[in-house]
Formats: C-alpha cells, structure tokens, sequence
C-alpha cells in the first residue's frame, strides 16, 4: 500500500509535473504566440510607420518637387510677362517713334506744300503783273499807234476835204461862171435873132454862139 500510494504519490506527482509542463508549454507557446502576435504587430508598425514616413518624405519631396514647380512657373512666367513688358515698352515706343515720325514727315510735308503753294502764286502773281503789264504797254502801243493812225488820218481827211472843198469852190465859181456866160450868150444869141442882123454876121456869130455852147456844155458835165 504505502508502494501504491508512492506510486500513486508519484503519479499524481508526474502527472502534476505533467501538468505543469504542459501548462508552462502551453503558457510559453501563448507566450511565444503573444511575442509573435506582437511582433507582428510591433512589425506592422514598423512597416506602417516605414510607409507613413516613406508617404509623408515622398509627400514632403512632391510638395518640394510642386513647389519648385510653381516656383519655376511663376519665374518663368514673371520672365516672360518682364519680357512681355519689356517688348511692349519697346513696341510702344517703337510705335511712338513712328507716329513722330510720320507726324514729323506730315508736319514737313504740309511745310513744303505751302512753301510750293506760296511760291507757285508768287511766280502765277509775278507772270500775272508781267503779263499785264506786257498787255498795258501794248494796249498803249496800239493806243498810240492808233492815235497816231487816226491823226494821220485825220490829217489826210482834213487834207483831202480842205481840197474837195477847195475844188468844189473852184467848180462852182467855174460853175457860176460859165453860167454867166452861157446866160450872156443865150442873152446875145437872142438878142441877135431878135435883131435879124446880116445874115453873115449871124451865122458867124451863131456858129461862134454854138461852138461856146459846146465847150460849156463840155465842161459842165
């Protein structure tokens, strides 16, 4: 009995070590499965936190990588809108340049045209007056020459009318006295056949009688 009981004693004393052990194992086992769990975890973590950080510094360098970007858009664009500014300005004041430029060729141009138009009305006003008075000096040329052709030829007319009237004064006194004398014949010629003279005498006086009858009726006409 005392046999059995150390057997049993040692049984039961196994099968607390047993049990013990088995206990320890399975405590160590959820140990290690707790220490692994964790790991894990801790693993996870790590790798979480790893991605976190690697997110943020990848984050962090395409923060940097937009901002030098913008950085470099906004110089770029500042460059070109100084370039843009400067262009303008230089357009400006190539364009102002040129609008002096024209204004200035304008201002010349309407200068040289009233010069020309002054001096062309100076040179249309000096061939005016010189015509004008080419015409004066020859309208008083012509005047004079006329005047002088119509004294001549009043001359010649007073002339020739002091001679017509000088020789028509002279036929009429010629006139008159053949008038005379044909009435004094015509008075003797009657006065001779009134006295019936010699008959001789008669017709020599008639023949003398007509033969003056011819030479006034010659002259008379």
């Amino acid at each position: 009995m005392p046999q059995k009981r150390h057997l049993l004693s040692t049984k039961a004393t196994s099968a607390s070590t047993l049990k013990t052990t088995i206990v320890s194992v399975e405590r160590g086992q959820r140990e290690e499965e707790q220490q692994k769990i964790e790991e894990e975890k801790q693993k996870q973590r790590r790798e979480r936190e790893e991605k976190e950080r690697e997110y943020e510094e990848k984050k962090t360098e395409m923060k940097s990588h937009y901002e030098s970007l913008e950085r470099d858009r906004k110089d770029e664009w500042e460059r070109r809108k100084r370039e843009d500014d400067k262009r303008r300005e230089e357009e400006k004041k190539t364009w102002k340049k040129k609008i002096e430029d024209l204004k200035q060729e304008q201002e010349e141009e309407i200068k040289r045209r009233e010069t020309e138009e002054k001096e062309r009305k100076e040179r249309e006003k000096k061939e005016r007056d010189e015509m004008k008075q080419k015409h004066e000096e020859e309208i008083k040329e012509m005047k004079m020459k006329h005047q002088d052709e119509a004294r001549k030829q009043a001359e010649e007319f007073n002339d020739f009318k002091e001679r017509k009237e000088q020789h028509t004064q002279e036929l009429k006194e010629m006139l008159d006295g053949r008038q005379k004398q044909y009435e004094l014949l015509e008075k003797l010629c009657q006065h001779l056949k009134d006295q019936k003279e010699e008959e001789i005498k008669e017709k020599e006086l008639l023949q003398e009688i007509e033969e003056l009858k011819k030479i006034n009726h010659c002259v008379i006409l």
